[in-house]
């Protein structure tokens, strides 16, 4: 039996390489695709995740190189003025792919999960202070699905004791 739950586990991990990635400078982006298991995603991860680095049209990339030696897993890249930076391919699935196991969104269902778990709540009562049914509880609460339920997720939070903040960056005028 434990046979089988640890086998799943180690055939979930993920194995993301690079295929591609090129700036975006009116959308502030990079564009990325990345490969596993034959099939090519794509992602656009905001320049606003390299905290300090200052990534814009006005300090482009100089360059953007994909590692060779480690797989294609990862990539550096240099700024006009210098900066120099890392990106590995498990950065862009934490920031941009909902179903990624360390993405945000799961490590708070993660947390939520074991709290409510152990405050031993029936999800009858969760789904009554959620106004909604019991088995929308349990689908939000499910890791590596894209919850569009991010309000009822927040609420919950709340409900566990936990205070969620965003910070919302006014973009400059062009």
């Amino acid at each position: 039996m434990r046979w089988r739950l640890f086998a799943r586990k180690v055939s979930s991990m993920r194995n993301p390489k690079f295929k591609t990635i090129r700036p975006n400078y009116r959308k502030n982006v990079l564009e990325i695709t990345l490969e596993e298991r034959g099939k090519l995603t794509r992602y656009t991860l905001p320049f606003a995740v390299f905290r300090g680095k200052r990534i814009s049209a006005r300090n482009r990339f100089v360059s953007i190189d994909i590692d060779e030696e480690l797989g294609r897993q990862g990539a550096t890249f240099v700024t006009a003025d210098g900066t120099r930076g890392d990106l590995p391919a498990d950065l862009v699935l934490y920031y941009c792919d909902p179903s990624y196991d360390w993405s945000p969104v799961n490590q708070l269902k993660r947390l939520l999960r074991d709290k409510l778990d152990a405050s031993k709540l029936s999800v009858r009562v969760l789904a009554d202070a959620l106004k909604t049914s019991p088995s929308q509880v349990i689908r939000l609460l499910e890791e590596n699905r894209g919850s569009k339920q991010l309000l009822q997720l927040l609420k919950l939070a709340e409900l566990a004791g936990y205070r969620i903040s965003f910070t919302l960056k006014r973009k400059p005028a062009a």
